[in-house]
């Protein structure tokens, strides 16, 4: 089942419990209220009926010896509460003596000092005749049962409304809840992160779904930063962690369209080891591959962050000097050659010697960039021709 189906189930369910639960207890509260409301009305009326029967009579000794009180409160019609039952009612005179019996007690028997305390006066003519307390529960008379048809019949009403809301309510709520999840879905599928730097979630103010996206984000992030590092590791000799030819290429190129529209100047200098495989026969390949990685950084060291360093291949080395004329490019060859050159190679081997041959073209009369790497290659090895360790192309 779908995240989205089960927040649904979830919600329906706990919206029909809380409706039904509310549905039962507003039932119950009705009932009990208006059993209350009975048997107060059902209490009032007894009284009042005593209090007739007494003030016909004079007394209540009179009233009892003249005529039994059923008799005289007998219903006249179905909506008498309660119906002429005084058995239900528990009378006593002021000190607490019995006259009706009920709930157990006898006439002349005297009442326990709970009931006399809860027990309310019969007054007639501003004199108090009796104590009368009720026993047991209110009569119901038909338009009761009526009434609390009535209201049964709008608890279940609104239950189905209640229903029908808490039902559209949990599809909504369903839906919004499990919207995270299904944007977290929908950017694994779309492979989200490769172009946004990995963070493709607004992150929700729900506590458990903020965690679940951030938790998302986090290793969209980590993932585009490892797609980020393999895509550097393409681009980069594994050796010397300069360029390799592939990206150097395509930056010189790129690098000789817009200097061209622009008018600006670009150099590139290419530069070989000096009888670098006799090194590595002499010292072994071990030391040669130390070599190069030493001449990698100086070549590093002495470029800008602006320029492009790469290995071409072998002990072939290649800077592109961007916005830079060739003397000014020539400067810094220079300084690269004897950066190779003054460096203490002894601590690699004792007798180890290590030079650089370099070659420098500019943009000045070349159509592209191609053509700039073909004349530094040329340049180069007029460099070789001349003695090794310089730079020719600088005049």
């Amino acid at each position: 089942m779908h995240m989205q189906s089960k927040l649904t189930v979830s919600y329906v369910a706990i919206g029909l419990i809380c409706c039904l639960t509310a549905v039962f207890v507003a039932r119950d509260i009705i009932q009990s209220d208006f059993r209350d409301y009975v048997l107060e009305e059902e209490f009032t009326l007894f009284r009042a009926d005593l209090a007739d029967y007494v003030g016909r009579y004079g007394s209540l000794d009179r009233a009892m010896h003249m005529a039994p009180f059923s008799t005289f409160a007998a219903p006249v019609d179905a909506t008498k509460r309660w119906q002429g039952q005084p058995f239900r009612f528990l009378v006593m005179d002021r000190a607490g003596i019995v006259l009706f019996p009920a709930d157990g007690y006898k006439v002349g028997q005297t009442v326990d000092s709970e009931i006399l305390d809860t027990a309310e006066s019969v007054t007639v003519g501003g004199k108090v005749v009796a104590l009368v307390a009720h026993t047991g529960l209110g009569q119901m008379v038909a338009a009761d049962h009526t009434f609390l048809g009535m209201a049964d019949m709008s608890l279940a009403i609104g239950a189905v409304c209640a229903s029908v809301v808490a039902v559209l309510l949990g599809v909504g709520f369903g839906w919004r809840q499990s919207a995270p999840v299904r944007a977290v879905s929908r950017s694994m599928r779309n492979q989200c992160g490769e172009d946004s730097g990995g963070t493709c979630i607004e992150v929700p103010a729900d506590e458990d779904m903020g965690e679940l996206v951030e938790a998302y984000n986090a290793m969209s992030q980590e993932l585009s930063r490892c797609r980020q590092e393999l895509g550097e590791l393409s681009l980069l000799d594994p050796q010397t962690s300069l360029y390799n030819r592939v990206h150097f290429d395509e930056q010189a190129r790129q690098f000789f369209e817009s200097a061209k529209r622009y008018e600006q100047p670009m150099s590139i200098v290419m530069g070989d080891l000096d009888h670098f495989r006799v090194l590595n026969e002499t010292f072994s390949r071990e030391v040669g591959d130390m070599v190069l990685e030493k001449v990698a950084e100086l070549i590093t060291r002495h470029t800008r962050k602006s320029d492009v360093a790469a290995r071409y291949g072998g002990e072939e080395f290649v800077v592109l000097f961007t916005h830079t004329s060739s003397d000014k490019a020539a400067i810094a060859c220079e300084n690269i050659r004897r950066a190779v050159e003054e460096y203490p190679w002894a601590e690699f081997h004792s007798d180890l010697k290590v030079t650089i041959s370099m070659g420098l073209a500019d943009n000045t009369d070349l159509d592209s960039a191609a053509s700039m790497i073909a004349r530094a290659d040329q340049n180069l090895s007029a460099a070789k021709a001349g003695g090794r360790n310089q730079l020719a192309g600088a005049e």
